[in-house]
C-alpha cells in the first residue's frame, strides 16, 4: 500500500510540475484594414474554424481603394491543419490571387504518412521531405497566437512551407508595448522575425495580450522600403 501510495503521489508531482499543453487557439472572425506605404488599399478577414476533425484557416482580402479596386484584386489563402503535441501543423494550404489582368497559384500539401511535402508555385513542382510541425506562411499567425497562449516567450524556431522548399525560421517573442491603431493604441506583444541576412526586411506583428490573442497589426517591410501593414478594425 505504501510503495502503491508513494508511485501516486509521485505521478501527481509530476503532472504538477509539467505545463498542460495550451488549449487550440479559439476560433475567431477579424477585419483589417490594408494598407500599402500608408495609403489605404482594402480590407482583409482572418476567419479560424472547425473543420470536421482538423481546423481551418481563411484569410481573404479585397481591393476596396485606388488602383487596388480598379484592378479588382482579390486574395484567398486557406490553411487546413490540425494540433500535433498542442501545436499547429498544415495538412493543406493554398494561394490565390486574381486582378482583371493576371492571377497567381501556389500550393503545400503535407503527406506525414509518405514523408513527403509537395509545394507548388504556378506550374512549378517541388517534392520536400516531411519535417515534423511544418507551417505555411499563412498559419505562422495561428502558430505565434498558440505560443503565446502556451506562455511561450523569446526566439520560437519554426519550419515554414516556402514556395520551393522547406525553411527555418527564427521569430521573437517579446513585451508588451503601446501598438499605434490610427487615433488610438492598444497594449499588444510584439512579435517579429529575426533574419540573419543583412537584406533590411522586416516582418513584425502585434498580438492582443488579453482578447485571445488576435493580431492587431502586422507590419511587413520590404528591402526598398515599401511598407503593407494589417490594422485590426473589428472583431467578429
Amino acid at each position: 500500500m505504501r510503495s502503491i501510495l508513494l508511485r501516486g503521489a509521485m505521478a501527481l508531482s509530476l503532472a504538477i510540475a509539467l505545463p498542460a499543453a495550451a488549449a487550440p487557439v479559439a476560433p475567431f472572425s477579424a477585419t483589417y484594414e490594408v494598407r500599402r506605404n500608408g495609403d489605404v488599399l482594402g480590407e482583409a478577414t482572418l476567419r479560424l474554424a472547425r473543420d470536421g476533425a482538423d481546423w481551418r484557416f481563411t484569410s481573404e482580402t479585397r481591393g476596396t481603394q485606388g488602383l487596388a479596386k480598379i484592378a479588382g484584386v482579390r486574395i484567398d489563402e486557406s490553411s487546413r491543419f490540425r494540433y500535433v503535441d498542442g501545436r499547429p501543423e498544415t495538412l493543406d494550404y493554398r494561394y490565390a490571387q486574381k486582378t482583371s489582368f493576371n492571377s497567381r497559384e501556389r500550393s503545400a500539401v503535407v503527406d506525414a504518412a509518405a514523408g513527403r511535402i509537395t509545394l507548388r508555385n504556378r506550374d512549378d513542382r517541388q517534392e520536400a521531405p516531411y519535417v515534423p510541425g511544418v507551417l505555411d506562411r499563412q498559419l505562422l499567425t495561428v502558430a505565434l497566437m498558440q505560443a503565446v497562449a502556451g506562455g511561450r516567450r523569446g526566439a520560437q524556431a519554426l519550419q515554414v512551407a516556402g514556395r520551393s522548399a522547406i525553411e527555418a525560421q527564427t521569430w521573437w517573442i517579446g513585451d508588451a508595448e503601446a501598438v499605434p491603431m490610427g487615433t488610438a493604441s492598444e497594449q499588444g506583444l510584439r512579435i517579429e522575425r529575426r533574419r540573419e541576412d543583412a537584406s533590411g526586411r522586416t516582418t513584425v506583428l502585434w498580438l492582443d495580450r488579453d482578447e485571445g490573442h488576435l493580431p492587431l497589426r502586422i507590419e511587413q517591410r520590404e528591402d526598398d522600403g515599401e511598407t503593407i501593414e494589417m490594422r485590426l478594425l473589428r472583431r467578429g
